[in-house]
């Protein structure tokens, strides 16, 4: 498929958690006990002054295969550290937990107020209003360029996943994360390079190198049990 039909612009807000572009309040209620209980999984005091909703679910570009994204903002922007602990603590929540709402998948993440976002829709659940209202445009896309770069960064992931070389396997997964935040920064969440982010993460492939990466991991900081002889 080309990027344009991945992108798609519905009439209106995903009708199992919005009324109009008021959000049903059992879901409200529900995303503030999930977002508590993250808070507290985090496990360092943290002073959140949001919740918000951002991504496809807040916006008209919704899909049957969208998750919900909700943010807990905090003020300014975290360090490194902060930030790295946020993402092994959001990586590890994931893997532990399976939380839905009707059937969609919630991801928590932890978000500065003073942080670049990219996201044309987002909603906050404390002022339960709009803090970016989402509008019904469907972007320009080039489709040449995300097939272009899509089909070039598929195989860099397919020679890293067959070479089963960890430093090469980490190069790859960092030179995406690069590639993504690059586009975001420059053309917003329609960019080239994010909805080739987006496509490769829909077929399991950014999945697929993290998995791989952690199994090597996990080989190399292992030691094998060898027999001892009479």
């Amino acid at each position: 498929f080309t990027a344009s039909e991945f992108v798609t612009v519905n009439k209106q807000l995903n009708p199992k958690i919005w009324q109009k572009d008021e959000l049903d309040s059992t879901v409200a209620d529900k995303l503030k006990e999930i977002a508590l209980a993250f808070k507290e999984f985090v496990g360092i005091e943290l002073e959140v002054i949001d919740y918000t909703i951002t991504g496809s679910n807040a916006n008209y570009t919704w899909t049957d295969y969208s998750d919900l994204d909700l943010h807990l903002v905090i003020p300014g922007e975290p360090s490194d550290e902060m930030r790295e602990l946020f993402n092994a603590k959001k990586a590890l929540w994931a893997e532990q937990h399976s939380i839905t709402i009707k059937g969609m998948p919630v991801e928590c993440y932890v978000q500065g107020n003073d942080e670049e976002h990219h996201s044309t829709g987002v909603y906050s659940l404390l002022h339960k209003t709009w803090l970016i209202e989402p509008k019904k445009v469907k972007p320009t896309i080039d489709d040449k360029a995300v097939d272009a770069k899509k089909d070039a960064v598929e195989h860099e992931i397919e020679r890293a996943l067959l070479s089963r070389d960890l430093e090469q396997l980490r190069s790859v997964k960092e030179r995406i994360t690069k590639m993504r935040k690059a586009g975001l920064t420059r053309a917003g969440e329609w960019s080239v390079e994010n909805l080739v982010f987006k496509i490769l993460r829909n077929l399991g492939l950014i999945d697929q190198i993290t998995e791989k990466i952690t199994e090597l991991e996990d080989d190399q900081l292992s030691l094998e049990q060898t027999q001892v002889l009479d």
